[in-house]
C-alpha cells in the first residue's frame, strides 16, 4: 500500500547476501556445497552436477553443515551422488555433527565421479539445523551433488490460519464490473501494456470483480502459498471494495480460505466509526464460510487498521474487545492501548526488524497477537514516477527468506502467533507474492521474478507461491513445538 513505511522512516538498507541460499521452494531441497559450516570437505567442479558443483574431498569422519535446513518434521532424505572412490556412508544428524543421528545410507561407488545415482533413507523425528557426517574407508570416498529432505506437511490439505496475506480487491478494468480502469494507470500509465508497477501479473491487469476468473484464479494461488487467510483490503462502507466483498468471500471459501479485513484510512475514519464498521462487517458477512475467526484466541475475528497511529484515542476498541481481534499498525508498545494485536505491514523494516523483539514480548506479556509483516521487496519507482521512497531488492529471493528468518527468530522475531505477508497482490509496490509474467510487454522496463530460487521462465513465476509455503510449514511446525 503507498505510503506502507510508517513505523521505521529511516530504514537502512538490509544485507540480503547470505552464502547459503537455502532449501528450494516445494521441498527442502539444497545443493549440498551450499554448506553452512563444515570440516574437510570443499566445493568441487562438476560440468554434469546440478549447478556445476558437488560437495567433495569427502573422506572419513568428515562433515557439513546446513544452518537454514531444519531436521524438524522431516521423514526422509534423499541424495544424489556420485563415487569412483570406495564408496561410504551418509549420516544425517541433527543439532551437530555430534548431534543425534536421524538415519543413514550407504553410497556404493557409481564408476565415475561424473556419474550420479540416488540414494535414500527413512529418518526418525529429530529438531535443529541439518547436519550431514561422513565415514567410510581410506581416501575420497563419494560426492554429493544435490539432497532433499522429504517433510510430513503440518498444514496437510489445509492452508495456515496463522499466515495472513494482504490482498488487494481494489483494480478494474473497463470491461469488467468497475467500467473504468482502476489503479493499474496509477503514475499515469495507460493500460494494459503500461500499468502503475514495476512487476506486470501473469493475468495481465485484471478486474477484482472477475470473480469466476481472476478472483478463483487468486484463490487456487493463495491456497498454494500454505497461507489459510487473506487481509481484505477495505476502504468503507458502501466503498467498491465493500461491494465485491461477498462474492470474493464466496470464491475464498471455494478453496478453503478464510477473509480477515484490512481497515483502510478512509474519509473520516475514526475509532469510533472502526467500531460501527466492526458491527457492519461482522453483521453483513458474519455467516459466510470465508468469515475468520481464530479459535485459538476466543473465536475473534480480526481486523488490521492501518496507519493507527493518525488517530491518538482508540478507547471506543473496548467495546468490541470481547468479539474481535483489532490489530494495531506500529512497534510503539505505547501506542497499542486498547488493541487486541500489533502488527507491522512495512516490507523494507522487515529485512532488520527494528522493535519487534520487544513488540513480541509486550504482546505476549500482555495477551496481545503478534503479527509481524513479511515482504519479497518493495518498489514503487513507476507507480510514484520520481519518489524518494527507499526499496528492496528481491535478490533472487534472498530477502524474502531473511524477513521470515527474522520473523521466526524468538531473538529477533519475539515468537509470533500470526505472520502477515506483504502482500498477495499490492502490485504498485512490487511486494505481491501472486505471479508476475515471465514475458511482459516489452519497451517498459518490466522486472520479471527470473532466477528466485534458482528458478526460470515460467518456473519462475510461482516462485514465491511456493517459497510462502515452504515458511508457512516451517511456521506451524514452529507453533506445533511451542506448544
Amino acid at each position: 500500500m503507498l505510503g506502507g513505511v510508517q513505523y521505521a522512516a529511516g530504514a537502512v538498507e538490509a544485507d540480503c547476501s547470505a552464502g547459503d541460499p537455502g532449501p528450494d521452494p516445494g521441498g527442502d531441497s539444497a545443493e549440498a556445497e551450499a554448506y553452512t559450516s563444515s570440516s574437510g570437505v570443499q566445493s568441487a567442479a562438476h560440468g554434469s552436477a546440478s549447478g556445476g558443483a558437488t560437495l567433495g574431498y569427502i573422506d572419513d569422519g568428515d562433515w557439513a553443515g546446513y544452518s537454514s535446513l531444519d531436521t524438524a518434521g522431516a521423514t526422509a532424505f534423499t541424495a544424489t551422488v556420485s563415487s569412483a572412490g570406495a564408496g561410504g556412508t551418509i549420516e544425517v544428524r541433527s543439532g551437530s555433527a555430534t548431534g543425534p543421528l536421524l538415519g543413514s545410507v550407504d553410497v556404493a561407488p557409481t564408476g565415475g565421479w561424473e556419474t550420479f545415482t540416488e540414494v535414500t533413507t527413512t529418518l526418525t523425528a529429530g529438531t535443529g539445523p541439518l547436519f550431514l557426517r561422513f565415514t567410510g574407508g581410506a581416501g575420497a570416498l563419494f560426492d554429493i551433488d544435490r539432497f532433499t529432505l522429504t517433510r510430513a506437511p503440518a498444514t496437510e490439505d489445509e492452508g495456515s490460519s496463522n499466515v495472513h496475506l494482504f490482498y488487494y480487491p481494489w483494480y478494474g478494468t473497463p470491461e469488467g464490473s468497475a467500467g473504468s480502469w482502476r489503479h493499474w494507470q496509477q503514475g499515469g500509465h495507460t493500460p494494459p501494456d503500461s500499468i502503475g508497477a514495476d512487476l506486470y501479473p501473469k493475468l495481465g491487469p485484471y478486474d477484482s470483480g472477475d470473480i469466476t476468473g481472476a478472483v478463483d484464479q487468486h484463490m487456487e494461488w493463495v491456497k498454494r502459498s500454505g497461507a489459510g487467510v487473506i487481509v481484505y483490503s477495505w476502504w468503507g462502507q458502501g466503498s467498491y471494495e465493500d461491494g465485491l466483498a461477498g462474492d470474493v468471500m464466496d470464491a475464498a471459501a471455494r478453496h478453503g480460505i478464510e477473509v480477515a479485513w484490512h481497515i483502510e484510512p478512509y474519509g473520516g475514519r475514526t475509532a469510533a466509526s472502526v467500531v460501527d464498521d466492526i458491527a457492519y462487517l461482522e453483521g453483513k458477512f458474519g455467516d459466510r464460510p470465508a468469515f475468520y475467526r481464530d479459535a485459538a484466541h476466543g473465536d475473534r475475528n480480526a481486523y488490521y487498521i492501518f496507519e493507527s497511529l493518525k488517530i491518538q484515542d482508540w478507547s471506543a476498541l473496548d467495546a468490541v474487545k470481547d468479539t474481535a481481534i483489532v490489530l494495531a499498525q506500529t512497534t510503539d508498545t505505547s501506542k497499542v492501548d486498547h488493541f487486541g494485536g500489533i502488527y507491522t505491514y512495512d516490507g523494507i523494516a522487515g529485512a532488520t526488524a527494528p522493535g519487534w523483539k520487544n513488540a513480541g514480548d509486550y504482546a505476549k506479556a500482555n495477551g496481545l497477537v503478534w503479527a509481524p509483516s513479511v515482504a519479497p521487496g518493495y518498489i514503487d519507482d513507476r507507480a510514484v514516477p520520481g519518489n524518494t521512497t527507499p526499496t528492496l531488492g528481491r535478490e533472487d529471493g534472498a530477502s524474502y527468506d531473511l524477513e521470515w528468518n527474522n520473523a521466526l527468530d524468538p531473538a529477533i522475531g519475539g515468537d509470533p502467533a500470526w505472520v502477515s505477508v506483504t502482500s498477495f497482490n499490492e502490485w504498485h509496490e512490487g511486494s505481491s507474492i501472486e505471479p508476475a509474467s515471465s514475458t511482459p510487454p516489452p519497451g517498459h522496463g518490466y522486472a520479471t521474478f527470473e532466477g528466485a530460487y534458482g528458478k526460470t521462465g515460467e518456473a519462475a513465476e510461482t516462485a514465491y507461491l511456493d517459497r510462502t509455503a515452504y515458511w508457512a510449514d516451517r511456521f506451524e511446525q514452529q507453533l506445533r513445538q511451542r506448544r
